[in-house]
């Protein structure tokens, strides 16, 4: 008889028979009994009013149950455990000892494991504090490098400027500004904005109220304008005959943030020839180009003016 035909003989009830044996295996092995550690959530309760602890406690701590194996599963599926610390005797400047049991744990509703131990931390020394709030300034972090020819026209700013920051007096009043989650404006060649939270030292226990802002950067790309028959500031001493300069204009290639450029006169810089303490002569001179501040000389035309001294 042809292979396939053997194989394909009562097809469907010999794959009934692997899913039964499957779920009769498992089934047999979440009946066994063993430990497992888990990391379950920590919670502090009942801290009374006005006061807070110095630093942030450990967010989670790890415990060892027993029981089935399904049980086991169960727990983490359908119900996390979580520890729990009553803070109702903690007064300020003091440090509260707390050892970490059984009795701390709390299990989800019908939850069949037992708790052997609580492994790490075993105790935890909680040093309290008064709770104080302040307005602060939030200070945005930027990090990257715009592309070659575009500018930040000014420091990046948030909305709101400033947040409320909620911790132990002792901290918070020591603080000048929060910063923000860094943003990074790497290839950027327009406007920046986007939602940072606002970052603290991991050691405090710190909080803000909002917990996030908006970052603003206004970023623009260069322009380069030409400003033709600028006039020339020509200067010397006094006593000479005749005293000339050629030509007694000039044309300036000048670059900036495009807002700036595109709005610059002849008004706005001024190029000066100065022959003063030069004797009679024929003279070749470079000017003095002054241009607003974040503007830049691309080129000047003439690059040199002639001088004649008489």
């Amino acid at each position: 008889m042809p292979f396939k035909r053997i194989t394909a003989r009562n097809l469907n009830l010999k794959i009934a028979a692997v899913v039964v044996a499957v779920v009769l295996w498992m089934f047999a092995k979440g009946e066994q009994t063993t430990d497992r550690l888990l990391s379950i959530p920590l919670v502090l309760r009942n801290i009374p009013e006005g006061l807070t602890t110095l630093t942030r406690p450990p967010e989670t701590i790890d415990v060892v149950f027993s029981g089935d194996t399904k049980e086991l599963i169960k727990l983490r599926i359908w119900g996390e455990p979580y520890a729990v610390i009553d803070m109702s005797e903690a007064a300020a400047d003091r440090v509260l000892r707390v050892g970490l049991s059984a009795a701390n744990i709390v299990l989800p509703r019908d939850a069949d494991v037992q708790i052997l131990e609580v492994r790490d931390p075993k105790s935890l020394d909680i040093d309290v504090e008064r709770l104080g709030e302040r307005r602060i300034r939030v200070a945005p972090v930027v990090e990257g490098e715009l592309p070659d020819g575009y500018y930040m026209l000014a420091e990046a700013a948030s909305v709101p400027d400033s947040v409320t920051v909620f911790g132990p007096v002792v901290v918070v009043r020591e603080i000048e500004s929060v910063r923000t989650a860094p943003l990074s404006i790497s290839g950027r060649r327009s406007r920046v904005e986007a939602a940072r939270r606002i970052e603290f030292d991991e050691e405090w226990n710190l909080n803000a109220v909002p917990r996030e802002v908006r970052v603003l950067l206004e970023v623009e790309g260069t322009e380069v304008v030409r400003l033709s028959g600028v006039a020339v500031d020509f200067r010397h001493e006094p006593g000479f005959a005749s005293a000339e300069i050629e030509p007694s204009t000039v044309e300036l290639e000048l670059s900036g943030p495009e807002h700036v450029a595109t709005r610059l006169t002849s008004l706005d810089v001024t190029v000066l020839v100065d022959a003063r303490g030069l004797p009679r002569g024929l003279h070749q001179l470079v000017p003095d180009v002054e241009v607003p501040e974040g503007v830049g000389i691309v080129s000047t035309t003439p690059v040199r003016f002639t001088v004649t001294l008489r």
